[in-house]
This record gives structure tokens, sequence and C-alpha cells, in this order.
């Protein structure tokens, strides 16, 4: 009776092993691309994954937050981020990226030059070189490769100064990513005399999401940086109850009358574009 026991739960976990390793290989192939804007309160996270592969854009204001959406999204066994990108080194964009940073091995991270004078940020640079995690430096025309899609980095365009800078948002990494079809442009927190600069070059801003900058602040949004982008959707992440105001009614005024599709964070959530084919529009959830 005993060695009946033994061999059903050796069996039970064979089994279980089986179906954990299928489980990693499904996982592993999995072409569909997923761009998940994080509700991770007044700050910016974007998860995008493919497969085993992730791009993690930006932390949010709490690593613990953070961390509890990565364990959402991405499977328990997969300890690995590919790469992380801090569009600028304000601390609701960076602090939750400290966490990640202890908790999962990142591969690459791409941030621009501008540097802050914070403690926060010092910490921050310490555990980069502490992990010796590869930086490269984030200037326009740096591409980023998935299976089937590309990212690339369309700004800062000028040479960023060196050391601390008093606005760092002005520096703020934008990317846009192209999947077919399918295209989101990640702005940061670029204010509007940059969206200005942007819109008025040769660069392509056109773009079906678009991660409002700033967190739908009064200064960035403008009507002719939403002119050359002429998104359908747009994401706003934001906390619920800001003390900023975010977002501003001039911000949404500006969506609403180009009939702009607005989602919130503080609203919806998690706002989830699942992509099974680049020649059919992203299926969008929230969570």
């Amino acid at each position: 009776m005993r060695h009946r026991k033994i061999v059903y739960i050796s069996i039970f976990a064979l089994a279980t092993i089986s179906l954990i390793l299928a489980g990693i290989i499904w996982y592993g192939k999995n072409q569909e691309l997923k761009v998940i804007f994080l509700d991770v309160g007044q700050g910016d996270a974007i998860l995008i994954s493919q497969g085993s592969n992730q791009i993690l854009i930006d932390g949010g204001p709490d690593g613990q937050v953070l961390l509890e959406k990565l364990g959402r999204y991405v499977p328990f066994w997969d300890r690995e981020i590919e790469m992380a990108i801090a569009t600028h080194p304000d601390q609701d964009h960076i602090e939750g990226l400290l966490e990640v940073m202890k908790n999962y091995k990142i591969d690459a991270l791409v941030e621009g030059a501008e540097q802050s004078e914070s403690q926060l940020y010092k910490n921050y640079e310490n555990l980069i070189a502490q992990k010796q995690i590869q930086k490269i430096e984030a200037e326009a025309g740096v591409k980023i490769k998935l299976n089937g899609a590309e990212m690339e980095i369309l700004s800062p365009r000028a040479p960023v100064p060196t050391g601390a800078v008093k606005d760092t948002n002005a520096y703020s990494v934008v990317a846009r990513l192209a999947f077919g079809q399918n295209s989101f442009l990640f702005t940061g927190d670029l204010p509007d005399t940059e969206e200005k600069k942007l819109a008025q070059s040769s660069v392509d801003l056109s773009a079906k999401v678009l991660k409002v900058a700033h967190h739908g602040s009064k200064y960035a949004t403008t009507g002719e940086f939403l002119d050359a982008v002429h998104p359908s959707d747009a994401i706003i992440s934001v906390g619920r109850n800001n003390r900023f105001g975010h977002p501003a009614d001039e911000a949404l005024a500006r969506l609403k009358e180009r009939k702009i599709n607005i989602f919130r964070t503080d609203e919806k959530g998690d706002v989830i574009y699942e992509c099974r084919n680049p020649d059919v529009r992203c299926q969008m959830a929230v969570n």
C-alpha cells in the first residue's frame, strides 16, 4: 500500500513538472505582443512583453507596487527583463526601477545623458553599477528589435547636457513602437516646447496609441502635437486625487476636441493591448 502511494506521488510530481516545462516552452515561443500601461499611481510604468522578452519603460514611484504588477504579468520562473528604459530621472519614473533591479536581472538600461542631484538618483546609479547593468545612451535613431516589432528612439535629438540639469522633462526619451499596422508613442514627461520641435521635424510621430506626456499636464499634449501623432487612443498614467490636478482640463479638452478615446489609469486600472497579428488591430482591455 505504501509502495503504491509512493508511485502515485512520483507520477503526480512528474506530471506537474512536465506541465510546468511545457508552460515555460510555450511561453518562451509565444509571439503575441502585449503593451501594458500599468496603474502605478502618480507616475509612469509600461511593460512591453513578447514571449520571454520584456521591455520596461519607467518604474513609477513605488517599487512594491511595480513588483506586484510584474508578478501579475510576468511568470514566476522568468526573472529576467531584457531591457529597461528610464525616460528621465524624476522620482515618479525611476524609483520603482530600484526594486526591479534588486529582484530581476536587467540585461540593459537605456537612459538619457542628463542627471539629477537627488539622493534617489545617486542610489539608482550606484545600483546600476553594482548590478553591472549595461547602459545604452538614449539618442534619436537607436532601434530596438523584437520579433516582428521595432522600437525607435525619436528624442532627444539635440545634444543632451551632461551632469545635473534643472528641467529633466525637456530631455525625456520619446520612443515609437511599430508592430505592423499597430503603433504606440511613448513620451515620458515631454513638455510642449519639445513637442513643438518634434511636430515640426521630419520624424514620423504617427501612432494609434499615444501615452500622454506628463500625466496630462496642461503644459503638454498640444494641438499641434496631437495633429502630428493623430492617435485613436490616448493613455493617461495618473494617480487618483493627485495633488497636481492631473490630468488638466485643458489637455482633456484638446483630446476630446479631436475625438480621441481617453483611458486613464486612475479610472481604468491597467490598460492592456494584446497584439496577436501585425495585420490586425490590437485588442484593448482593462484590468
